[in-house]
Protein backbone atom coordinates (compact mmCIF):
# COMPACT_ATOMS: atom_id res chain seq x y z
CA UNK A 1 0.00 0.00 0.00
CA UNK A 2 2.91 2.34 0.71
CA UNK A 3 4.12 1.95 -2.88
CA UNK A 4 0.75 3.09 -4.24
CA UNK A 5 0.80 6.04 -1.85
CA UNK A 6 4.25 7.01 -3.14
CA UNK A 7 3.10 6.74 -6.74
CA UNK A 8 0.04 8.87 -5.99
CA UNK A 9 2.27 11.44 -4.27
CA UNK A 10 4.47 11.57 -7.40
CA UNK A 11 1.44 12.18 -9.60
CA UNK A 12 0.17 14.94 -7.31
CA UNK A 13 3.57 16.65 -7.17
CA UNK A 14 3.86 16.67 -10.96
CA UNK A 15 0.31 17.89 -11.37
CA UNK A 16 0.79 20.77 -8.95
CA UNK A 17 4.07 21.93 -10.48
CA UNK A 18 2.37 23.12 -13.67
CA UNK A 19 3.57 26.60 -14.44
CA UNK A 20 4.12 28.99 -17.28
CA UNK A 21 6.71 28.07 -19.88
CA UNK A 22 10.18 29.50 -19.30
CA UNK A 23 12.36 30.60 -22.21
CA UNK A 24 15.73 32.27 -22.52
CA UNK A 25 15.27 35.77 -23.90
CA UNK A 26 17.50 38.41 -25.46
CA UNK A 27 17.34 40.97 -28.24
CA UNK A 28 19.87 41.39 -31.07
CA UNK A 29 22.89 39.92 -29.30
CA UNK A 30 26.10 38.92 -31.09
CA UNK A 31 26.98 36.16 -28.60
CA UNK A 32 24.79 33.37 -27.23
CA UNK A 33 26.36 33.89 -23.78
CA UNK A 34 24.41 37.16 -23.62
CA UNK A 35 21.16 35.25 -24.18
CA UNK A 36 20.83 33.35 -20.92
CA UNK A 37 18.16 35.40 -19.15
CA UNK A 38 15.31 33.10 -18.11
CA UNK A 39 11.86 34.62 -18.56
CA UNK A 40 8.42 33.35 -17.48
CA UNK A 41 6.21 33.42 -20.56
CA UNK A 42 2.57 34.50 -20.50
CA UNK A 43 -0.08 31.76 -20.53
CA UNK A 44 -0.73 32.08 -24.28
CA UNK A 45 2.96 31.87 -25.22
CA UNK A 46 3.55 28.15 -25.66
CA UNK A 47 6.86 28.13 -27.55
CA UNK A 48 10.39 29.40 -27.20
CA UNK A 49 11.87 30.85 -30.38
CA UNK A 50 15.44 31.62 -31.39
CA UNK A 51 15.99 33.84 -34.42
CA UNK A 52 19.49 34.13 -35.86
CA UNK A 53 20.73 36.35 -38.67
CA UNK A 54 24.27 35.87 -39.93
CA UNK A 55 26.28 37.09 -42.86
CA UNK A 56 28.98 39.51 -43.89
CA UNK A 57 29.00 43.12 -45.02
CA UNK A 58 32.15 44.28 -46.82
CA UNK A 59 34.06 41.33 -45.36
CA UNK A 60 32.94 42.02 -41.79
CA UNK A 61 30.99 39.19 -40.16
CA UNK A 62 27.63 39.94 -38.60
CA UNK A 63 25.60 37.82 -36.17
CA UNK A 64 22.38 38.74 -34.39
CA UNK A 65 20.58 36.42 -31.96
CA UNK A 66 17.11 37.11 -30.58
CA UNK A 67 15.34 34.71 -28.21
CA UNK A 68 11.76 35.11 -27.06
CA UNK A 69 8.53 33.56 -25.80
CA UNK A 70 5.98 33.29 -28.59
CA UNK A 71 2.42 32.04 -29.07
CA UNK A 72 3.05 30.30 -32.39
CA UNK A 73 6.36 29.36 -33.96
CA UNK A 74 7.54 27.80 -37.22
CA UNK A 75 11.12 26.57 -37.58
CA UNK A 76 12.93 27.28 -40.81
CA UNK A 77 15.67 29.18 -42.58
CA UNK A 78 16.09 31.48 -45.56
CA UNK A 79 18.85 33.40 -47.27
CA UNK A 80 18.88 36.79 -48.92
CA UNK A 81 21.72 38.99 -50.19
CA UNK A 82 24.40 36.95 -48.44
CA UNK A 83 22.57 36.76 -45.13
CA UNK A 84 21.08 33.64 -43.60
CA UNK A 85 18.11 33.89 -41.25
CA UNK A 86 16.98 30.91 -39.21
CA UNK A 87 14.29 30.31 -36.64
CA UNK A 88 14.18 27.35 -34.27
CA UNK A 89 11.27 26.54 -31.99
CA UNK A 90 10.80 24.33 -28.93
CA UNK A 91 8.18 23.88 -26.23
CA UNK A 92 9.83 22.88 -22.94
CA UNK A 93 11.30 25.01 -20.18
CA UNK A 94 14.59 26.69 -21.13
CA UNK A 95 14.85 24.57 -24.25
CA UNK A 96 16.30 27.38 -26.37
CA UNK A 97 19.66 27.58 -24.60
CA UNK A 98 21.67 26.72 -27.71
CA UNK A 99 18.93 26.98 -30.33
CA UNK A 100 18.39 23.26 -30.02
CA UNK A 101 15.09 21.49 -29.98
CA UNK A 102 16.10 18.99 -27.34
CA UNK A 103 13.64 18.31 -24.58
CA UNK A 104 13.91 17.46 -20.92
CA UNK A 105 12.10 14.50 -19.41
CA UNK A 106 8.60 15.40 -18.32
CA UNK A 107 6.42 14.29 -15.46
CA UNK A 108 5.13 11.30 -17.41
CA UNK A 109 8.65 9.87 -17.66
CA UNK A 110 9.28 10.49 -13.97
CA UNK A 111 6.01 8.83 -12.98
CA UNK A 112 6.71 5.81 -15.22
CA UNK A 113 10.19 5.42 -13.75
CA UNK A 114 8.85 5.74 -10.20
CA UNK A 115 6.15 3.17 -10.95
CA UNK A 116 8.70 0.72 -12.38
CA UNK A 117 10.99 1.11 -9.37
CA UNK A 118 8.12 0.59 -6.93
CA UNK A 119 6.95 -2.50 -8.84
CA UNK A 120 10.46 -3.99 -8.67
CA UNK A 121 10.72 -3.22 -4.96
CA UNK A 122 7.32 -4.76 -4.30
CA UNK A 123 8.24 -7.92 -6.28
CA UNK A 124 11.53 -8.33 -4.43
CA UNK A 125 9.78 -8.01 -1.06
CA UNK A 126 7.62 -11.07 -1.80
Amino acid sequence: MASYTSLLLGVILCATTAHALQCYTCNSQSDNNNCLTATNCSHNETSCATNMISGAIAGISYMSITKTCIASCTSGSDSFAGFITSTSCCTTDLCNANSSTSTKPGCAAIILALGAILTILKSSAL
